[in-house]
C-alpha cells in the first residue's frame, strides 16, 4: 500500500491580513446583577452596592422602670425607752432604665428613715438601702409606715412598721442591819464583786440610820456587802457578816 501526503502552502505570513481583536460582550437582564455577583465575591468596583444581606434592624427593647423592695413590713419587737433599733430595707432597680426617687415619707411615733434622698437616681440593676430606726419615747405598741415614691411603674412602695416601747428596768439593792447596842455616830457600807473582798466603801459620809440603798448595780451581776459602825471619835468596828445580792 502506498502512502500519500498532501501539503498546502499558505504562502508568506506577510500575505495574511492582521487578525482583528475579539470583543466579548455580556449583557444582563437586570441592572446591578453583575455588581451583586461581584459584591458576593468580595470584588470591589461597584458603587452603590454593598454585600449586606440584612433585611432590617431590630428595634431597641422597650424601657422598663421597676423598683422592688426587699420587704413590705418591718417589726422592731421590744425596744427600751431611750434606746433605739435599726432595720434596713433594700430597693432594687429590676428594670432596664434609671429610676428617680421623688420622695420618702415616714409616719408613726418614734420612726425615722435615712439613706435615700429625694431626687436620688437608681441605675438599672443597682440597689439602694433605706435604714429605718425605731426610738420609742413611751411604753406600749407603736405602728407606722413608710412610702417611697418614684417614676417606677410599680410606685409607690409602702412598708408597714410595728414596734413596742418597753420601760427601762432599774435595779437597786436595799440593805438593813441591826443597830449597834453601843453608842455610835453612824455606819459605813462596803461592796465587792468578789466574795470575801476586797470591799469598796459606798457612802461618802457615814450613814446615820441602819439602812442603805445601793442604786448603782447592773443587771446580771452579783454583789457582796458588809457594814461597820463608827464612833464619834472615828473608831470603826469590824466587818459585819457578809450578805449577797444577785441582780436579775
Amino acid at each position: 500500500m502506498e502512502n500519500t501526503q498532501s501539503s498546502v502552502n499558505f504562502g508568506s505570513p506577510s500575505n495574511f491580513a492582521a487578525p482583528r481583536p475579539l470583543s466579548l460582550r455580556m449583557s444582563f437582564p437586570f441592572a446591578g446583577l453583575l455588581c451583586l455577583l461581584l459584591a458576593i465575591l468580595s470584588i470591589s468596583g461597584c458603587t452603590g452596592v454593598t454585600g449586606s444581606t440584612a433585611k432590617g434592624t431590630n428595634p431597641p427593647p422597650a424601657s422598663t422602670l421597676v423598683l422592688n423592695a426587699s420587704t413590705t413590713s418591718l417589726s422592731f419587737l421590744s425596744v427600751k425607752i431611750g434606746g433605739n433599733s435599726m432595720l434596713p430595707v433594700v430597693f432594687t432597680n429590676a428594670g432596664n432604665s434609671d429610676v428617680t426617687i421623688s420622695n420618702v415619707t415616714v409616719s408613726g411615733a418614734g420612726y425615722t428613715a435615712a439613706g435615700i434622698q429625694s431626687g436620688q437616681i437608681v441605675n438599672a440593676g443597682k440597689t439602694v438601702t433605706l435604714n429605718v430606726t425605731f426610738a420609742p419615747s413611751g411604753s406600749g405598741a407603736s405602728s407606722g409606715s413608710i412610702t417611697l415614691t418614684s417614676n417606677a411603674t410599680n410606685s409607690p412602695s409602702t412598708l408597714s412598721l410595728s414596734g413596742t416601747g418597753a420601760q427601762t428596768t432599774s435595779h437597786s439593792v436595799g440593805l438593813s442591819w441591826t443597830a449597834s447596842t453601843s453608842v455610835v455616830a453612824g455606819y459605813n457600807v462596803y461592796r465587792s464583786q468578789t466574795s470575801g473582798g476586797p470591799y469598796t466603801k459606798l457612802d461618802a459620809s457615814i450613814v446615820p440610820t441602819n439602812s442603805y440603798t445601793d442604786s448603782a448595780v447592773l443587771s446580771g451581776q452579783t454583789y457582796y456587802y458588809v457594814a461597820t459602825s463608827m464612833t464619834s471619835s472615828g473608831v470603826e468596828s469590824a466587818d459585819s457578816t457578809q450578805v449577797t445580792a444577785v441582780i436579775p
